[in-house]
């Protein structure tokens, strides 16, 4: 129910038109009544069931449909509209306030739903049973007139127990009998030619009906006539005679009447009913529910109409004079109806019949009560208390279509214009604390806000044949959305998102389309933010975590995870995570469709692009060394794409690409922390260790401008201040030690040695280069690494796969250079000394023709 009502609720908000106000009541009704007991307490008032959701629809329902009239159930076109024979056509589309009243009586207000039935099949006759001509008034003030016309014309009248009140004791003469069911055919004729029968014409203030009424009148003549009464006052009211039916002059006509009185003064009363008449309506409801109702529903639209008993003048609001043309009722219905109904209630219930005394200590009669008198907020009060649902939809749908009660009208315009509640307050336009207490009004933040905060208690809802999920927190975002108070309906959205448990992606994706949905922006990056730095932190799901950096446009984030990335692989001269460790975000991400990367652009353009353009340098280094491991890694018997030089030179092209990058920042031998890079500078040594293998081969791998490049680099590095040259040595003094480590088969006496080598050598560089650091080029990001690594070498032996296997290592006969007799590392010195001397040698043998520069 809160699935189908929340859909519908979001149609008339994206509506925001009257239509909208009216097809939303029309779903909502359906919808509660699938949901809702619509059974009748036996020959009382309320519903039968007492669970508060019940009770709510009972009504809002009502309320809803004199607001918005409607059907419970499409209509169907009658028996006569169906046939060829009429032609008028009907305005199936429009529902009258009349046809809506009568259709929630037939739903919710049965106090004997089964007296048609009983009466219609009593033996020998329904004319026999006592109740007869109760349940043809009850017909006909509920607007079920083919009941009636079934009744009058299957009566039985042989066995009418009026017999007796009309002296018959052994029943009605072949004469009386013969009269009788020609003027009960003649009220059956007269009732098919209803509008309502005909073409299911229920506006009852209408010309058809006007017309109609004349008819009714000219049969009431035509009774008197056929019945012998004479016809010296013909203008005098059709029902005053039978008040005086104890009179002499009554009695005689009584006797020497051609129809049975009984029968004739019950035709009567009768068309009285269909003429409107109130007292005659009064005396046919059975309570004064629907006595109002009925009042209301069978107005002609003037309160002076000529055959129609006028109700107290003191309890009615002369909405036009009778000199009058156009009536209000013509122009604005709903508003007069309302008045008629309000005015109704009052004429009823002035009273001191217990019949018609509504029980002030029933709520559901005290709210029925409210309802007809339009106290709308009073309704919305006792809803309130019963179902958070039905009240929220009915503040909403009311909203909207201009009928909730609001002290402050101009309010919303004003929170529209960027003021917020407090704003307003100070301004004595907001709902402030004072002005919340002030009768009439109905603040719809304060019920939109308890709705969204019960929702949000609420786990998984889902529809009934299965096919709908959601959960709680989606509904409340949804509402919160819908207040009139834009920044606290942003404010409380922020809060609530910050209480979810952000456990996977389908949560944290359809958080963040709620928060596109809505436009709001600054929570859908928060969120994204909160989650891909739990991935950060306590996974290795590097791809998830780089695509919610991205979303959250966190460029700071998203570069330093990517650092990691890059720093890992430097220091394992690997592709870090290994293809069998890769999580299929990022194996997304680095594939040549990137099909990751082409769903987050259709989500979010900004964030794609801020990905790609960061994930370029870390990819490029990925390709260097899958170029480089390609024929090892390869199955046996498969043949490399390429061949072995094209292969070099491809990782040269990629490995010189990414030592650009690293290097933007130090043009010219100056560090410019501004410049913006996608390989953190710290790589520098590691990546020129990499270019080792490439220079001095038989057959050039470097062409002439790289090598040139490379020079640059070098000469760049070692005037680029020993902060950067301290950083770098750091990620080289780690890679070293992981290769040791590899090389020892992971003594522990080498590790540990190895890894306070590392440390200490950190320590003076972060020392050097201050707290802030670069990218991954903390002692931090080492020791994750080796743990990483550490982690990967054991599932790889767990799977009999064995080590990391490359197609060559830089690393490996490093160990006799320099200080290492001394039991010192490698370090920057010794490497910038080798890639110095191999691309002297590279330039030699270029201008001296050894390799074709």
């Amino acid at each position: 129910m809160l699935l189908q009502g929340e859909a519908v609720l979001l149609r008339v908000e994206n509506g925001k038109n009257l239509e909208a106000a009216q097809e939303g009541a029309t779903q909502l009704t359906r919808v509660w009544a699938q949901h809702a007991d619509s059974a009748t307490k036996e020959g009382k008032l309320g519903p039968e069931a007492d669970d508060g959701f019940t009770k709510a629809n009972y009504l809002a329902s009502l309320l809803l449909r004199i607001h918005h009239p409607h059907r419970l159930k499409a209509p169907q076109a009658p028996r006569s509209q169906q046939s060829s024979a009429v032609v008028k056509r009907s305005s199936e589309n429009v529902c009258t306030v009349p046809r809506a009243l009568l259709d929630w009586l037939d739903t919710y207000h049965n106090p004997f739903p089964d007296e048609f039935h009983t009466i219609s099949q009593n033996s020998p006759s329904p004319s026999e049973h006592d109740r007869f001509w109760d349940t043809i008034y009850a017909s006909l003030v509920r607007g079920r007139f083919q009941q009636a016309i079934v009744l009058l014309r299957h009566a039985g009248w042989e066995n009418a127990y009026t017999a007796e009140e009309d002296s018959q004791p052994d029943g009605y003469s072949q004469r009386q009998l013969e009269n009788i069911e020609e003027v009960a055919e003649r009220a059956a004729r007269l009732i098919e030619s209803c509008p309502a029968v005909r073409y299911d014409d229920w506006d009852v203030k209408g010309s058809d009906w006007t017309a109609f009424r004349l008819r009714v009148r000219q049969a009431i003549k035509d009774l008197e006539r056929f019945a012998g009464e004479e016809e010296e006052d013909e203008d005098a009211d059709a029902s005053k005679q039978s008040r005086n039916v104890f009179s002499m002059s009554a009695a005689t006509k009584r006797a020497e009447s051609k129809v049975p009185w009984s029968i004739y003064t019950n035709l009567k009363l009768s068309y009285d009913i269909l003429l409107g008449s109130a007292d005659e309506i009064m005396d046919a409801s059975q309570d004064w529910l629907e006595a109002s109702i009925y009042v209301a529903a069978w107005w002609d639209g003037d309160d002076d109409g000529a055959g129609v008993v006028a109700l107290n003048k003191s309890s009615l609001r002369k909405s036009i004079t009778s000199g009058q043309k156009t009536r209000e009722v013509d122009l604005v219905p709903t508003a007069a109806y309302k008045r008629r109904l309000a005015d109704a209630f009052a004429y009823v219930t002035d009273t001191d019949e217990p019949l018609f005394v509504p029980e002030t200590m029933d709520p559901i009669q005290v709210g029925l009560g409210c309802v007809l008198s339009d106290g709308v907020e009073s309704v919305i009060r006792m809803l309130r208390t019963w179902s958070l649902p039905i009240t929220d939809a009915v503040v909403e749908v009311a909203a909207l279509a201009g009928w909730l009660p609001k002290a402050r009208p101009r309010s919303r315009g004003l929170l529209q214009q960027g003021f917020n509640s407090e704003d307003l307050m100070v301004l004595s336009h907001g709902p402030g604390a004072a002005q919340r207490q002030q009768p009439g009004e109905v603040v719809r933040d304060d019920v939109l806000s308890e709705f969204a905060d019960a929702l949000a208690e609420k786990d998984v809802l889902r529809s009934r044949d299965g096919k709908t999920e959601r959960e709680g927190w989606e509904l409340a975002v949804a509402v919160l959305g819908r207040m009139d108070d834009e920044m606290e309906g942003e404010r409380k959205i922020g809060e609530l998102l910050d209480r979810i448990e952000l456990s996977d992606e389908a949560r944290v994706d359809r958080i963040l389309l709620a928060c596109q949905e809505l436009e709001l922006v600054e929570q859908a990056r928060g969120i994204a933010e909160r989650y891909a730095d739990h991935l950060a932190s306590t996974t290795h799901s590097y791809g998830p975590a780089l695509i919610y950096h991205a979303r959250a446009h966190a460029p700071a984030k998203l570069k330093s995870t990517l650092a990691l990335l890059t720093s890992l692989c430097l220091i394992h001269s690997a592709a870090i995570p290994t293809q069998a460790d890769l999580d299929p975000h990022l194996a997304s991400l680095l594939s040549g469709p990137r099909a990751a990367l082409v769903a987050l652009a259709r989500t979010d353009a900004d964030a794609a692009n801020l990905l790609a353009s960061h994930l370029s340098g870390y990819a490029t280094l990925r390709r260097f060394y899958e170029l480089r491991d390609q024929e090892i890694n390869l199955p046996s018997g498969v043949k490399p794409p390429l061949r072995p030089l094209d292969r070099a030179r491809e990782a040269a092209t990629a490995l010189l690409a990414v030592l650009t990058s690293a290097s933007d920042c130090i043009r010219g031998g100056l560090y410019d922390p501004e410049t913006e890079s996608v390989v953190p500078v710290e790589g520098l040594l590691a990546l020129l260790g990499e270019t080792l293998p490439l220079l001095g081969q038989t057959k050039r791998v470097l062409s002439r401008e790289q090598v040139f490049l490379l020079l640059r680099v070098v000469e760049d590095f070692e005037t680029g201040g020993s902060r950067v040259r301290g950083d770098a040595g750091g990620l080289l003094g780690a890679s070293l030690g992981v290769y040791r480590e590899e090389v020892d088969g992971g003594g522990s006496g080498g590790r540990v040695g190895s890894m306070r080598k590392s440390r200490g050598e950190m320590s003076r560089s972060r020392s050097s280069a201050g707290e802030g650091g670069f990218g991954g080029s903390s002692w931090d990001l080492l020791a994750s690494s080796t743990m990483a690594l550490s982690r990967s070498r054991s599932e790889l032996g767990a799977n009999g796969v064995g080590k990391i296997m490359r197609g060559w290592d830089w690393r490996k006969g490093l160990d006799g250079i320099g200080g290492a007799a001394a039991g010192e590392d490698v370090g920057a010195r010794e490497v910038v000394m080798l890639v110095r001397v191999a691309l002297a040698q590279e330039v030699a043998r270029g201008w001296s023709g050894g390799i074709g520069w």
